[in-house]
């Protein structure tokens, strides 16, 4: 192990303590002349990368730019970037990126797949000291494997990017711990963007880009008609605080707000973490559930139901969510998902409160007549 945020060349000092230049040291297989070209060049890339890092709006697609660039200044082999998931009480760590001599190929053609943590005990320590990297078998100033944590804006560690055949000199060992610093800076401007101010939920702004991307990866799904696997499913969940209006006319728009930061937090602590939590306004919020269909989509709202239902707010005593879900189709568009959830809201809403319903049921039943929505209609959010 070895610590990359700490590296660094320490001020040299004269006898009598005053503070000198460092001494140039001159490797004998390089040339000064030609160590200060590469210097130089790998300045510029460093800035380069910092310039396309600041272009970016969105947490996935910062993620990716400082992989492309961690990519370049290593000279990496390979790169692939890892999310780390719960599933079945396990950590998992997800491939999202996988770049092979700096070019984005599949994780699936690469044949990079999930593994769980617990299965590599020197990988989960190093994933607990951001900035720190594990070698193994690294010749000269080439390692065979380079380890890099993503700290998040909070400390927090969810991403990580492991480096096959990278780059490891000193320039290298001083240019990356700036660019992660610079990356960590940046996504808690990009995180204070996405989020809204009250809650820390994601707002309504963040939730086209992220349904989009979930479009887009059911779309690459059914395109591969060779995937035997079974398919991903995702569900949308439109909630509504019952009668807030009467808690803000009651008691208060301070105790209000505190309801929704109590609500918002019971969220955050009910759901999974791969599961996207938007607040949209008001008394609304919206789960976008990964990896569930209608029937585990039931089964996990109803959970947070009852959390909400015997929860006791301060003062306000006992507060009720209504719900509605729909399943996210291929080649739908975002509005008319969201229409299918709030008809099923709706229903909820006008059917006793305080329960779930789900778009696709209520139809089947006869409950409500099935929406036909042309694809090409403009989008309103």
């Amino acid at each position: 192990m070895h610590a990359l945020a700490n590296v660094g060349i320490p001020a040299a000092t004269s006898r009598d303590g005053a503070l000198r230049a460092p001494e140039t040291i001159e490797c004998a297989a390089s040339p000064p002349a030609l160590a200060s070209v590469d210097e130089n060049m790998r300045l510029e890339l460093l800035i380069a990368s910092i310039v396309d890092v600041t272009k970016q709006r969105e947490r996935i697609a910062l993620e990716h730019c400082l992989g492309r660039a961690i990519s370049r200044l290593t000279d990496a082999k390979s790169l692939t970037l890892y999310h780390l998931q719960p599933r079945e009480g396990e950590i998992y760590a997800v491939p999202d990126l996988h770049l092979a001599d700096g070019e984005n190929v599949s994780t699936r053609s690469a044949n990079v797949k999930s593994f769980a943590l617990s299965g590599n005990a020197l990988l989960a320590d190093c994933l607990r000291k951001p900035y720190e990297a594990r070698i193994s078998d690294g010749t000269g100033e080439i390692e065979k494997e380079l380890i890099l944590p993503l700290q998040g804006a909070k400390g927090d560690v969810s991403v990580f990017c492991k480096i096959e055949n990278a780059r490891n000199d000193a320039n290298t060992r001083r240019m990356l711990p700036l660019l992660l610093e610079f990356y960590t800076n940046f996504l808690s401007l990009i995180d204070d963007n996405e989020r809204d101010t009250l809650t820390g939920l994601l707002n309504r702004k963040t939730f086209d880009t992220r349904i989009s991307k979930i479009l887009t990866a059911l779309q690459n799904q059914n395109h591969r008609a060779t995937d035997k696997t079974a398919p991903v499913n995702f569900c949308l969940a439109v909630l509504d605080i019952d009668h807030f209006k009467r808690v803000n006319d009651t008691f208060g728009h301070v105790y209000g707000d505190e309801v929704l930061l109590l609500f918002a937090n019971l969220m955050k602590n009910t759901f999974r973490d791969n599961d996207l939590l938007f607040r949209f306004g008001g008394e609304e919020f919206v789960v976008l559930l990964a990896d569930a269909d209608v029937a585990q989509a039931h089964i996990a709202l109803e959970r947070f139901r009852c959390v909400v239902e015997n929860n006791k707010f301060p003062r306000i005593g006992q507060v009720t969510v209504s719900i509605g879900i729909a399943l996210i189709l291929l080649n739908e568009i975002p509005r008319t998902t969201m229409d299918r959830a709030d008809q099923a809201l709706y229903f909820a809403k006008q059917n006793g409160r305080n329960q779930i319903r789900d778009y696709e049921s209520l139809v089947q039943q006869g409950l409500l007549q099935e929406l036909h929505l042309q694809t090409g209609e403009i989008e309103l959010f």
